[in-house]
């Protein structure tokens, strides 16, 4: 299977921190195109617009019209689930209104998590939403469905102070259901924090990759501040087997600068002896 992540794309008709959301979406998508169009599923885990505004929802169905690429999109802490709702409205939504849905694809169940609340930045999972997740996920046990989890806030704290206090805010209800489902759930897939991160919770490996518009240097430690500059936007590319799953970090706009070298013959076995002399 092979999965395109991207996260935070803050769709948006001013720049910010300098770039130019759309510009830098558009080009992120020719680049998903041009490369990875045969992917098995495209997921965006939030932040879709910057500012939750009508007039950006429609901006991004634009942008998403013109290509021939079919995305998942999940809500982030700068969306607004309403407005999203009235520009998407054949969009999946569950039985509660959260934006929130499953899919198959390349052999795996995504399991799309709505993360998002109302009024505050950080993450927030209610008893409906959690028992909407550990229903999917008894779905797909019955299945014998492997998971590929998807939300938008780090699930756990990050060790930099600006992510983990935005984080998912009381995370006990999520960590019991992993813990109980870690033969079902392969990996957990997350935005919110603008750079890349990898590591394991409740023994589920996750990863992360930047903004397709601004990421962000990781200031570990507790100083309240965090860092930009010219750190390039990337996404992410799995390739998943049924004993593996490997992340690649694709930094798109570098493409162009990249020198290809052929590698010779006699450099180009695999698992065996060096070639003779």
């Amino acid at each position: 299977m092979k999965l395109v992540h991207l996260s935070d794309i803050h769709i948006h008709r001013k720049t910010i921190d300098g770039h130019d959301p759309i510009d830098r979406f558009q080009r992120c998508l020719t680049h998903v195109e041009k490369h990875f169009a045969d992917a098995d599923a495209i997921v965006v885990t939030g932040d879709l617009t910057h500012d939750g505004q009508t007039a950006s929802y429609e901006r991004l169905k634009d942008l998403l019209s013109g290509s021939p690429l079919k995305l998942h999109l999940l809500l982030g802490n700068h969306d607004h689930r309403g407005r999203f709702r009235a520009t998407f409205a054949d969009h999946p939504v569950d039985e509660n209104g959260f934006i929130q849905h499953v899919a198959d694809a390349g052999g795996h169940r995504l399991v799309m998590l709505d993360t998002s609340e109302p009024g505050t930045h950080a993450g927030h999972l209610c008893e409906k939403r959690l028992g909407w997740l550990s229903h999917r996920l008894r779905d797909a046990h019955r299945d014998a469905m492997p998971v590929l989890l998807f939300m938008h806030h780090n699930p756990v704290a990050v060790g930099v102070w600006s992510a983990d206090v935005l984080n998912l805010i009381d995370d006990t209800g999520l960590r019991n259901i992993l813990r109980q489902n870690r033969d079902t759930v392969r990996h957990i897939f997350f935005g919110h924090t603008h750079y890349s991160l990898s590591g394991a919770l409740e023994g589920i490996p996750f990863s992360a990759p930047r903004s397709t518009n601004h990421p962000v240097w990781p200031e570990i430690g507790d100083r309240r501040r965090t860092g930009i500059g010219p750190i390039a936007p990337n996404y992410n590319v799995a390739l998943i087997t049924s004993d593996a799953v490997v992340v690649h970090t694709i930094d798109f706009m570098l493409q162009d600068q990249i020198t290809w070298q052929d590698i010779p013959d006699e450099y180009a076995y695999v698992h065996g002896s060096a070639p003779q002399a």
